[in-house]
């Protein structure tokens, strides 16, 4: 009677809980809407793209400009002198576009221009000294460019003449185009610009927040954008329905809790009664044995084995412990599950090799469910032989621990490689990228397509595909490690259906939610890992955490090609489409 109160309350709980989250994931009003987000960051990446490449060949112009020998030569002289050049054809200038060109010279202490063209043309206001500016006109960016000119070395008497000039080159770049496109998105704010602005829409209202986006490579112009507030729509019914299931199967379940303690009461008095059964006679809960399976490597020999002792609690495992034949260097890192130890085995003369040790926590190993699933993780991954997968080389127990060896991998893992690219703005080179998702597909394929011993299909599925499960060696080996929460076919534990296991933010739609996973849900994952490589920009995809954005647009992320333009055009459908809501 007191697990099945237990048990009701448990599902009381669940729905009630199911409902809140159905609640509170409805789609919101204000806020920036998908199709405004990909406005936004196609303008801002076409207007620093234009701005960018117009600006060098700017520069560019001037200082070609500059190094011709007739250019030179008319710096030296006058007015005249420059008209006659340019009308006998020895000043080759051509200006195209919204581009002026201007030669002139600093005659005492001031600036005198000599030549304008396209004939005119209004020359920029600059003092004739060097000076890279970039100014706001209206909808247009005026670009400007001076350098100095040298003339040729000419000297009279023992006395050089002739006297330095310059070159100005300006150009306007029209934003026009894309103010109208933010515009027509229903964006309001303003373009700014060392201090100018030019509005977008209707520009920021007062009392209503603003987010400024600064251009990547141009630092001094920025798109100040208006974020409407987010106003969630609460279903009251639903919110209401669901707190007061939740509360209800709280109460169910205190009191089926309160039943079962009662009768446990009850079953400790008569087994006090019965002989053999006082506390000396009951059993450990601490020896568990797990069954032998079919699946499981073999031990080798001098490996280790249920008679040994008990490794040291974790805290005291330090260098220089002993966890079976292997010795401890140091703790590589700590999980829901276990912790892992760099450790190194030894052999007869001064053999030495190194492993990954990863030891379950005590307090799981009395969890049957839990012990099988550290179990499956060795008993699937050793089935998998591919040198971009982790190899396991052990498997046991050691008194009431439950161990696994691995293959050491001596590097970093990819969400701290990607994680350190971000914060120096190296973005990693393309072929190394593509060289990285390539090594993790070809090790999950080999999951995916391994076999049991009587050739059957596994169809082991990682549902845990992401960065940092993803290893790089210093030699630039890649291997894909963790099969903790891996699914297969002969799989002795099954995930209970509804369970979500794995990590939000790279996790496939129909996984989050619960449904049953295939390979598709790797795809997706390995789909959002690659975006991260090429792109440089982290993912969160989480389901529940973007709810009120819809399933349009989905994943709700630009095109990589936009946020990185040497990015093949050909990698945003590949990328993009592996992410699609639609599995």
């Amino acid at each position: 009677m007191g697990r099945g109160a237990v048990a009701l309350g448990a599902i009381l709980i669940a729905a009630g809980g199911g409902a809140l989250g159905f609640a509170f994931t409805r789609k919101a009003t204000g806020g920036m809407k998908p199709e405004q987000t990909t406005a936004m960051t196609e303008a801002l990446v076409r207007l620093d793209g234009d701005l960018k490449s117009e600006r060098g060949k700017v520069k560019e112009r001037a200082t070609s400009l500059a190094t011709q020998l007739p250019v030179r030569s008319a710096v030296g002289g006058d007015k005249d002198t420059a008209k006659d050049a340019l009308e006998r054809g020895e000043l080759n200038w051509q200006p195209t576009g919204s581009e002026i060109d201007e030669m002139g010279s600093i005659i005492d202490g001031k600036r005198v221009t000599f030549l304008v063209q396209p004939d005119g043309k209004s020359p920029a206001d600059h003092a004739g000294t060097p000076e890279s500016r970039i100014k706001l006109v209206g909808t247009d960016v005026m670009l400007l460019e001076v350098v100095n000119v040298e003339p040729p070395p000419v000297v009279t008497e023992g006395v050089p003449q002739g006297r330095p000039g310059y070159i100005a080159v300006s150009r306007t770049v029209s934003i026009k185009d894309a103010l109208d496109r933010l515009a027509a998105a229903k964006i309001d704010g303003h373009f700014e610009l060392m201090g100018d602005t030019v509005p977008i829409g209707s520009d920021v209202a007062a009392g209503v927040k603003s987010e400024a986006r600064p251009l990547p490579s141009l630092p001094e112009a920025k798109i100040v954008v208006a974020i409407p507030e987010i106003k969630a729509q609460l279903p009251i019914a639903i919110v209401g329905a669901g707190a007061g299931a939740a509360g209800l199967g709280l109460i169910v379940m205190i009191i089926g809790l309160m039943m079962g303690s009662a009768a446990k009461k009850e079953v400790r008095k008569a087994a006090q009664t019965q002989p053999g059964m006082g506390p000396a006679n009951r059993p450990s809960v601490r020896s568990i044995e797990t069954k032998p399976s079919d699946s499981l490597p073999p031990v080798p020999a001098g490996g280790f084995g249920s008679g040994e002792a008990s490794i040291a609690a974790p805290a005291d495992i330090g260098p220089g412990t002993m966890i079976g034949r292997w010795e401890v260097i140091r703790r590589l890192g700590s999980g829901g599950m276990a912790d892992v130890y760099l450790s190194r085995a030894k052999g007869e003369a001064g053999f030495e090799k190194l492993v990954a040790v990863k030891v379950m926590h005590p307090h799981l190993a009395r969890n049957a469910r839990a012990v099988e699933h550290f179990l499956d993780e060795a008993r699937l991954a050793a089935r998998i032989a591919h040198p971009n997968v982790v190899a396991i080389q052990d498997l046991g127990k050691i008194g009431n621990d439950f161990v696994i060896v691995m293959e050491y991998v001596e590097g970093v893992d990819l969400e701290r490689l990607l994680a350190s690219a971000r914060a120096g703005q190296r973005p990693v080179p393309i072929n190394v990228g593509l060289g990285i998702l390539c090594r993790v597909c070809d090790g999950l394929t080999a999951a995916h397509t391994a076999l049991a011993p009587d050739g059957t299909p596994l169809s082991v599925i990682h549902r845990d595909v992401k960065s940092a499960n993803v290893l790089v060696s210093r030699q630039g080996g890649v291997k894909v490690v963790d099969f903790g929460i891996a699914k297969a076919a002969t799989q002795t534990h099954m995930t209970v259906q509804g369970e979500t296991k794995g990590t939000p933010s790279m996790m496939a739609p129909e996984q989050r939610v619960g449904e049953k996973v295939d390979v598709r849900a790797d795809v997706y994952s390995t789909g959002a890992v690659g975006f991260e490589i090429l792109s440089g920009h982290a993912v969160n995809l989480d389901l529940a955490a973007l709810a009120h954005l819809g399933v349009e647009n989905w994943p709700h992320l630009p095109p990589p090609s936009q946020l990185r333009p040497d990015l093949p055009i050909e990698l945003d459908r590949i990328l993009l489409g592996a992410m699609s809501f639609d599995r």
